[in-house]
């Protein structure tokens, strides 16, 4: 222990209020960390045309891009001598750059909220080879420890999911805004074809449905579905919105991988909604089924809950 000194962390990924890294970035600072962000939104994800048909063939963003944010990285570590290095998702984050920071003595820490191994969309060639050079790796997900140990990684840690107790807690709302957020049963999340298939059953069941996030605008269009899709994705007080206006909501685990509970998890009671989720070990575990929140084994079960 430095005599008290203040450990300074230089943190990099998605620096937007919502997101798990932001809100871990301010877990530091309440901790008493000296922090800076890196924030990989200003340079990564507005991407044009031919930058993404460059991405597909060639797996890395724009060599301007990528090399100018690498080397932020690295001006970074020299001028502000930080003590942690803290890289959330990190896809663009070279394996030199992991390397650099590690000769400098500085202890660095990779977290993935997502999948490193099963899911395209957060994984790429960059993070597969730098992954192997973190100090330590944490995931959210107790399937993928096993596999981080195979893929050669030494110190894998596994920490649950949290909720934000600064974005996720009940929430004033308008009168107008009680008609926009109240509901039978509401969903918040991404597109999959398991989970549209599941609400479409609760949609022909003439259930007051909402369903908030991406994606959804590719269901078949003879879905009953199509009428409760709001078009949108939602986030921070909003979405407390949405848990607080629904009488139940749907917790579904990504059929990407094996996963066993998810932010959602914890999001939706901190905001006083009623968590309806995929009945795991873990779900089990952390709520009494029928007292704290409830859970479904297949549609069918589902739809009779709702």
């Amino acid at each position: 222990d430095n005599m008290g000194k203040q450990i300074k962390v230089l943190a990099v990924g998605a620096g937007w209020r919502g997101s798990n890294s932001k809100s871990l970035f301010n877990g530091f600072v309440k901790r008493g960390c000296d922090v800076r962000i890196i924030e990989t939104d200003s340079y990564f994800y507005n991407y044009s045309i031919p930058e993404r048909l460059y991405m597909r063939v060639r797996k890395v963003p724009l060599k301007v891009k990528f090399q100018k944010f690498n080397k932020t990285i690295e001006r970074m570590i020299d001028s502000y001598q930080p003590d942690i290095l803290f890289v959330v998702k990190g896809l663009w984050v070279t394996e030199e750059m992991i390397q650099y920071a590690k000769i400098k003595g500085i202890t660095t820490i990779h977290f993935h909220p997502d999948f490193l191994f099963d899911d395209r969309y957060h994984t790429s060639v960059i993070l597969d080879k730098a992954i192997l050079s973190y100090d330590i790796v944490v995931t959210a997900k107790t399937t993928e420890v096993e596999k981080y140990k195979q893929y050669g990684c030494r110190n894998v840690h596994f920490m649950k999911y949290a909720y934000d107790p600064e974005i996720h807690h009940p929430v004033k709302w308008t009168e107008a805004e009680q008609k926009v957020f109240q509901t039978d049963v509401a969903f918040v999340g991404r597109m999959e074809p398991s989970r549209a298939d599941a609400l479409n059953t609760i949609a022909q069941q003439n259930y007051d449905l909402k369903v908030w996030g991406t994606k959804w605008d590719k269901i078949p269009k003879n879905y009953e579905l199509n009428k409760y899709c709001e078009g949108r994705p939602i986030f921070c007080e909003e979405m407390a919105k949405v848990f607080q206006g629904a009488k139940v909501s749907v917790g579904f685990l990504t059929q990407l991988s094996t996963e066993q509970h998810t932010a959602r998890t914890f999001e939706i009671p901190a905001c006083r909604g009623f968590f309806l989720g995929t009945r795991t070990e873990e779900h089990i575990e952390i709520f009494r089924p029928g007292i704290d929140a409830d859970f479904f084994s297949n549609t069918e079960e589902l739809s009779r809950k709702s």
